[in-house]
């Protein structure tokens, strides 16, 4: 009798103690059998990373335009320009996902702080080396292998830092990076040269990743009870669970295409403007300017939007939205003036006719132009890197961001090299097309895919609580 009210008396209300319930698993978890942290680190340690991330960029571009420099003033420089842009990718494309499974086998805090001091004295032995007569290249080589660390610690801090806001979290670093190039490149880098010469370019840089390691050190500390529990080398250094989250992530695929293409894009742009700009439009290069201001704005636009509003329920329309505003981008610059120019001539209506003939129809189309193309652009990119943050396993960050990177840099190496010289004989305009035509065959067999699945993003539980998942 006792027994059975002491029985009764544990189901009162008063006294029943919920456990939690069975609740399924993300897709990390899936792959990995991981869960990750529940909580977002305070704004002081967002903080010295966010900074860390400007003085970098900022940093890296001091030293190369000190790599620059050197190749560029050589007595054989075309070939050590040529040289200097192979050696970033080799680096990229051979020791990528070495990179990326270290980063995963020590943790992304440790990996951010090596990777740091291995630019430090990268950029040391610029100064070293190029002083007494050196190949820039092999320091381009050197740098390039040695961000296979930094850069994807960096990106997978990023989930354990602000895993609730990645919209907001990816669209400050990328603004981030690209004040830092502007710093770096227009402001800095000259103001050093004209002080002390090409040394002062590479002490520059030396100083600021100096710094940087303080600051990532900073973030380290402060984060070591934020990562999960370093990987065993044996489970690190292995990317098959890597390719089974490409293969049952459609979105993950789709920000693979979305990233080459986007940096297709931007490179042949590069490329062709200046030949563009002559040969097309009849101006001289410093108009390229003008055509900034739009495509910053453009820039700012995307990324005002996408932190306040991009999610990894959007992110796979943004992707896809931006892809149409890249193709529509290069096949306006191939072609869209001459629409113009047509229907001018053949509606007759002279007022038409006439403001036709005053303006500089070319550039008045570039102009929207270079606006939808910021736009596209700075989306594909911030939209590409939410999808990875969010979906990637949390113990396959570094990883998966790896393989991204690496992936799209050996897809865009022959249609770069085709274009230099397409540029070169053919002209921009054809170049631009054949680029636009890229796109529109890789949509429609992205299209051809199965069609992604709305996958639940549910917070993962608490480290201290058990769940039985079914």
């Amino acid at each position: 009798m006792g027994e059975t009210a002491t029985f009764a008396s544990s189901l009162s209300t008063s006294n029943f103690v919920r456990r939690p319930l069975p609740c399924r698993r993300t897709l990390g978890e899936v792959v990995t059998g991981t869960s990750q942290p529940n909580h977002e680190a305070p704004l002081r340690v967002r903080s010295v990373y966010f900074t860390a991330r400007f003085l970098a960029q900022t940093s890296q571009n001091v030293l190369l335009a000190g790599l620059f420099l050197t190749a560029g003033t050589s007595s054989t420089a075309a070939i050590d320009l040529s040289s200097v842009f192979v050696a970033i990718l080799l680096g990229a494309v051979i020791l990528g996902p070495v990179g990326g499974a270290f980063v995963d086998r020590v943790g992304a805090g440790r990996g951010f702080v090596t990777g740091a001091s291995l630019r430090t004295l990268v950029a040391l032995g610029g100064l070293l080396f190029l002083f007494d007569g050196g190949s820039p290249w092999l320091i381009a080589f050197a740098y390039s292998a040695v961000s296979q660390i930094y850069t994807p610690s960096e990106m997978a801090l990023v989930r354990s830092l602000d895993r609730h806001h990645a919209g907001r979290a990816h669209s400050l670093l990328v603004g981030l990076q690209y004040a830092g190039q502007g710093a770096g490149m227009l402001v800095l880098a000259p103001l050093l040269y004209l002080v002390a010469g090409k040394p002062a370019l590479f002490a520059g840089a030396t100083a600021g990743f100096s710094a940087v390691v303080v600051l990532s050190a900073v973030v380290a500390i402060s984060m070591r009870d934020r990562h999960v529990r370093p990987l065993a080398t044996r489970d690190a250094f292995t990317y098959r669970e890597t390719i089974a989250f490409f293969r049952v992530e459609p979105r993950a695929k789709y920000a693979i295409v979305v990233m080459a293409f986007k940096t297709m894009v931007s490179r042949v742009v590069f490329v062709a403007l200046p030949l563009y700009l002559v040969h097309d439009m009849g101006l001289s290069e410093s108009v390229i300017a003008y055509l900034l201001v739009p495509g910053c704005v453009g820039v700012l636009v995307s990324l005002a939007w996408s932190s306040r509003s991009l999610s990894v329920e959007r992110a796979h329309e943004v992707m896809r939205f931006s892809f149409y505003g890249m193709i529509a981008a290069v096949f306006a610059l191939a072609a869209l003036d001459y629409g113009v120019t047509a229907f001018a001539q053949y509606t007759h209506v002279p007022p038409i006719v006439r403001l036709e003939a005053s303006l500089n129809t070319t550039f008045v189309v570039a102009m929207p132009v270079a606006f939808l193309l910021g736009m596209a652009l700075t989306g594909a990119l911030v939209a590409s890197r939410v999808v990875i943050t969010e979906l990637a396993p949390h113990a396959q960050q570094a990883r998966v961001f790896a393989a991204q990177e690496t992936l799209s840099e050996v897809l865009v190496v022959a249609p770069l090299l085709l274009a230099g010289f397409g540029t070169h004989y053919a002209g921009a305009r054809p170049v631009l097309a054949v680029v636009g035509a890229i796109g529109v065959l890789a949509i429609i067999v992205l299209d051809l895919l199965p069609r992604y699945e709305e996958v639940a993003i549910q917070p993962a539980p608490p480290p201290e609580e058990r769940y039985l998942f079914s």
